[in-house]
């Protein structure tokens, strides 16, 4: 088997996932039970993410995100965007460094 065929097959068994996951976190956060969910988790699912934005953003340039109606809004946004900024301690200077430097 090639080096093709096996990204071929990683790149459609991720987007499988990415689909039961999306349905999976819909019925959890609709019946509120978020909480069950265990926090080294919810971390990984967010720095997996993560981690592809920026290695595609590293290959293709700025990325623009387009979430569907309803996908995301302001709050859970900026909810995330503090978390993620405590996490890697970053202030609000440093992200305008950074800010400029990737825009």
């Amino acid at each position: 088997m090639t080096n093709d065929n096996i990204q071929a097959q990683d790149v459609a068994r991720l987007n499988e996932l990415v689909a039961e996951l999306s349905a999976l976190t819909e019925r959890l956060t609709a019946g509120r039970l978020p909480d069950d969910v265990a926090d080294a988790d919810i971390t990984d699912l967010i720095a997996a993410g993560a981690r592809l934005f920026s290695a595609r953003t590293d290959i293709e340039g700025k990325q623009e995100l387009a979430f569907p109606p309803h996908g995301l809004n302001a709050t859970q946004s900026v909810v995330l965007v503090t978390a993620l900024m405590e996490a890697a301690d970053i202030n609000l200077f440093d992200l305008a460094i950074w800010y400029r430097r990737v825009a």
